[in-house]
């Protein structure tokens, strides 16, 4: 182990560069001119790398010739963990600069009372400690800074915002899912995406390509390295350590943290940094390993337990006035340009479930490739083919996501768990559904399935009620969450611990509940807010 005979006591340590990690750092060295040390574990991605416009041909021949797109992906053989079938859960990990901006979704949907005040009216686990007054400044900023498309739909459920840029247009297949589930009184609007559509401060605009998949190698879609760390580091005030593993958050004697031990990636040494703050955004799992290995903050008895995300499945079909039609180009954003928000918010009917769910639609159109429709299509020959290259142009595509419910037995442990190859405890995933998520996938599916019947479209074979693997959304909340009651809850309103005053923990592991959106909007939101009161505790001399 090494440590400096006299060594630095940083004014703010920050573990994680992703959503969460790299707002931190850029608030406080940007906007508060704090000193901070970024730990990240691993390191930059060059964009010259990325595979954005390989067609398909091409990416089969570099294939054979050896050659390969980066890794972007944390490889579960270098840092392993541990879920069992029939649960699986399967964990999207990203090491590098970035972290998972540099492939995320980009849907980028504020949360609304509705989802804050949830578990207040119906009384499944603790409620949230903020509602959406608290956090809306933080929205404007956040749209501001890193640049969000949409609409100017304002509901409920899905509030709008007066700062997004210019919603792209909709693909043909798009309007025709739009009209039909309007006439079944679903509320379409666009969609909301973190994707530059015009000249936009000094970033360029996207040029639709569709490959946002593989990395963007203009800076048109956010990511943390480009809008968030490279500015922060420019000021001079955010040092950057790669390829920096962490393993604990160190205490000292005083009940605060002091510190982060971490190993080398490449070589394997384990090192020591002292700071006076630590913030913590290293990712859900890998954040709640951190604090679970650091045997800290847990007086509640809550982290590790109550993760949850969504769950989702997918339906195609094929609309019959575009059958046959000649292929337009439809790689638009990289994504669906419409989004359906909360199904279930204000239609006055009673449910026999809690909470909701909405929709995304990627995939419609003449996208890049066939996709696995094609497989499912009889025939064979000169037949098949013509049948694949009818239906090509015309493919629409529905993606329901639903929320789940805290449950306590849903967890991340470290308890009795292998080594990794640092010698520290690797995590195990127990995950599962109940009633509850069943019966409203049972309505996901009478919704999604009302929609194509409403377009006469040809329906892909499916089978009802299947749903995607556990963590497949990406989504992953709760296990640290926050609260007013210590005794309940890991963190308070300001994403800090009850118990270690200075540890703030930023990452989606802070969310009481996982509602039906994507969160990293509100990642992004709540590390802003979070770094704000940081702040004022450091000049207060509170922290």
């Amino acid at each position: 182990m090494y440590t400096q005979s006299a060594p630095e006591v940083h004014d703010v340590i920050v573990i994680g560069s992703g959503a969460a990690g790299g707002m931190a750092a850029w608030n406080l060295a940007v906007n508060h001119g704090v000193k901070v040390l970024m730990l990240d574990a691993g390191a930059r991605f060059r964009r010259e790398d990325f595979w954005t416009h390989v067609k398909p041909w091409q990416w089969r021949e570099r294939i054979e010739k050896g050659l390969a797109p980066p890794k972007i992906q944390l490889d579960p053989k270098e840092q392993p963990y541990l879920s069992k079938e029939p649960n699986k859960f399967d964990l999207v990990r990203v090491w590098g600069r970035g972290g998972k901006t540099n492939i995320w979704g980009r849907v980028s949907l504020r949360y609304s009372d509705l989802d804050f005040e949830g578990p207040a009216k119906d009384g499944w686990e603790i409620p949230w400690p903020i509602r959406y007054k608290d956090i809306a400044p933080y929205y404007d900023r956040v749209d501001q800074q890193i640049g969000v498309c949409g609409g100017d739909d304002d509901t409920d459920s899905l509030p709008g915002s007066r700062y997004h840029l210019p919603p792209p247009a909709l693909r043909c297949g798009e309007r025709f899912m739009k009209r039909a589930a309007e006439a079944n009184g679903i509320k379409v609007v666009n969609v909301r995406r973190a994707v530059i559509t015009k000249p936009y401060k000094n970033y360029n605009p996207c040029h639709y390509c569709g490959a946002c998949g593989r990395g963007c190698d203009v800076s048109a879609f956010f990511n943390s390295t480009d809008y968030l760390l490279d500015p922060a580091e420019k000021t001079g005030k955010l040092q950057i350590v790669d390829n920096a593993v962490v393993a604990h958050i160190l205490m000292g004697d005083n009940g605060l943290a002091k510190g982060v031990r971490y190993f080398d990636r490449n070589t394997g040494a384990e090192r020591i940094v002292y700071g006076k703050r630590i913030v913590l955004g290293a990712s859900c799992v890998d954040s709640t390993r951190i604090l679970l290995n650091s045997k800290i903050g847990n007086s509640s008895g809550v982290i590790g337990h109550y993760l949850c995300e969504q769950v989702r499945f997918h339906m195609y079909g094929f609309v019959p006035e575009l059958m046959g039609t000649k292929p337009m180009n439809d790689d638009g954003i990289g994504g669906e340009h419409i989004y359906m928000p909360r199904y279930n918010a204000r239609d006055g009917r009673k449910r026999d479930y809690l909470r909701g769910f909405g929709s995304q639609f990627w995939g419609s159109g003449s996208q890049a490739g066939v996709g696995a429709w094609a497989k499912q299509m009889e025939g064979f020959g000169l037949e098949y083919k013509a049948a694949i290259k009818r239906r090509y142009p015309a493919l629409v595509a529905m993606h329901p996501y639903g929320e789940v419910l805290p449950y306590r037995q849903n967890r991340v442990t470290v308890e009795g768990t292998p080594k990794d190859r640092y010698g520290i405890p690797i995590s195990r995933i127990e995950y599962s559904i109940g009633e509850n998520e069943r019966k409203m996938i049972r309505e996901m599916y009478d919704m999604a399935e009302g929609v194509f019947r409403g377009m006469k479209a040809e329906i892909v074979p499916f089978q009802r009620e299947s749903i995607d693997s556990f963590g497949s959304a990406i989504h992953e909340h709760g296990t640290c969450r926050m609260g007013t009651d210590p005794k309940r809850s890991a963190l308070n309103g300001f994403n800090q611990m009850h118990d270690v005053k200075n540890v703030f923990v930023v990452d989606g592991s802070s969310f009481t509940t996982a509602s039906e959106k994507n969160p990293t909007l509100t990642i992004l939101a709540l590390a802003w807010r979070a770094t704000d009161y940081l702040a004022d505790q450091m000049r207060t001399g509170a922290v």
